[in-house]
């Protein structure tokens, strides 16, 4: 049977959100996780287009409880910055806004940054939003590249993008864009409701795959594994058939996990825990 390490599992703070950032950072080293993927989402850490805060305090906090941030997730699409943004002051406010996600990223020593395609109005032409999208993506991987971080596509449900919301779409825009600081990873999620299975992702990207955000999908929900219908043990098998030893991060994202994320992350690892090489 194929296995997991546990220097995989990297958790993610967005279902803490009604929780401070403390409780999230005691609750990850009482579970015996070492890597966070930093969602930049008030009140737990600032990030807008004028800059984010400074980040001494954070570092000393997570030096305090030897965790490490391998990833930021700069929160887009429901919010006032995006990808595809249809007014140009706003596209422009909506760089500098994910410029200096790129900026965070260096700081923490994180390799990478999360992004994706955002969307476009519904009643504009197809052409012009997709070129906005591959421009905007484009003009961050220079960003990116001056400071050696990777930005990491995923696609989106069709219900949040009428941009890469499938492989086809996600290889077209990462063959238009062409720059050697775009990676791409995997939402099972999205992926799921497309129809898709891992292996279509792994066979289009090859080497070039090397993130996920790993749930149990049903396929739609962001579910912890065991709330959802997702077969676990053979998106593992493929994960290993394709040599994946990437991240996998529990970007536990359904509200109704919000009042007691800890419960919920106990469940999830408790399951997760039966398929890892090492013990936790």
């Amino acid at each position: 049977m194929a296995n997991l390490k546990r220097s995989q599992l990297v958790a993610m703070n967005q279902h803490y959100q009604r929780f401070s950032l403390d409780y999230f950072l005691d609750c990850q080293q009482k579970l015996g996780i070492k890597k966070i993927e930093l969602w930049c989402g008030a009140a737990h850490f600032w990030l807008d287009h004028e800059g984010f805060e400074n980040t001494a305090t954070f570092k000393r906090k997570l030096r305090d409880r030897d965790l490490q941030v391998v990833s930021i997730t700069a929160p887009s699409i429901a919010y006032q910055y995006q990808y595809a943004m249809q007014e140009p002051a706003h596209l422009e406010y909506s760089y500098q806004y994910f410029s200096h996600s790129i900026r965070l990223a260096a700081e923490l020593e994180a390799d990478r940054v999360v992004v994706n395609s955002g969307w476009g109005y519904r009643n504009e032409e197809a052409a012009a939003m997709w070129s906005r999208c591959r421009d905007h993506l484009g003009r961050l991987c220079h960003m990116a590249q001056q400071y050696d971080v990777l930005l990491v596509m995923e696609s989106l449900r069709d219900d949040e993008s009428n941009l890469v919301y499938n492989l086809e779409r996600a290889k077209r825009m990462y063959r238009e864009i062409n720059h050697p600081n775009l990676k791409m990873m995997a939402d099972n999620i999205a992926t799921g409701a497309a129809g898709e299975a891992l292996s279509d992702w792994f066979e289009a990207f090859g080497e070039d795959l090397i993130h996920m955000h790993f749930l149990d999908g049903d396929p739609w929900l962001h579910n912890i594994w065991g709330d959802g219908n997702t077969a676990l043990e053979e998106q593992i098998q493929m994960m290993s058939d394709h040599h994946y030893t990437g991240y996998l991060v529990q970007e536990v994202a359904d509200e109704h996990y919000f009042t007691d994320p800890y419960a919920a992350d106990i469940k999830n690892y408790r399951v997760l825990k039966r398929f890892l090489e090492d013990e936790m």
